[in-house]
């Protein structure tokens, strides 16, 4: 099983509207078809594969909000992972704003205004702003209609009031570019 082309075509959910996405299974389920009632595969669903990298992001996480502190590693990088390297990576970022998340450094120094984070100031941080426009607003982020919302962007909200702590040593990887797993 190939991780990264899985993780890549999962990932794809997040590229359709949700409500596509439902329109698909209910087409399925008028043509008969149960296969998306099944769940994964046993090979799919084979631990010891999946364990393979800790750091692949579940993109149906978070459930809620944690309590006590916002911890960088466990709560929002996998945000950024999923919702945000994509496009704010070195190799697209020309044509992205010139914005990059991929060290805790390029964040706060690139990009149209930098800092894009303002560590304990959520309301005057530009990451946020743009998260937080309507769908239809030609600068809303990320530019799908699957926006970060409820539980995902009080995880980033509640990060930068805490100070915005990006370990040094943490750099963003999106797993598209991972060579060996």
């Amino acid at each position: 099983m190939d991780l990264k082309r899985t993780w890549k075509e999962k990932s794809r959910i997040g590229k359709s509207t949700l409500p596509a996405a439902w329109l698909t299974v209910l087409l399925l389920a008028a043509c008969g078809d149960r296969s998306y009632q099944t769940g994964p595969s046993e090979e799919e669903n084979d631990a010891e594969k999946i364990a393979v990298d800790s750091s692949w992001p579940d993109p149906t996480w978070p459930q809620k909000v944690p309590e006590g502190p916002i911890d960088f590693r466990k709560h929002v990088r996998p945000i950024l992972i999923i919702n945000c390297l994509e496009c704010h990576n070195r190799k697209d970022a020309p044509r992205n704003g010139n914005f990059i998340l991929e060290t805790r450094e390029l964040a706060m120094t690139t990009g149209s205004a930098p800092p894009a984070i303002q560590p304990g100031d959520p309301d005057k941080s530009p990451l946020l702003s743009v998260m937080t426009l309507d769908p239809l607003h030609q600068r809303a982020m990320p530019p799908t209609p699957d926006k970060i919302w409820g539980v995902r962007l009080e995880i980033l909200r509640r990060w930068i009031r805490e100070g915005a702590v990006w370990p040094e040593d943490i750099r963003l990887v999106h797993p598209s570019e991972v060579t060996e797993w």
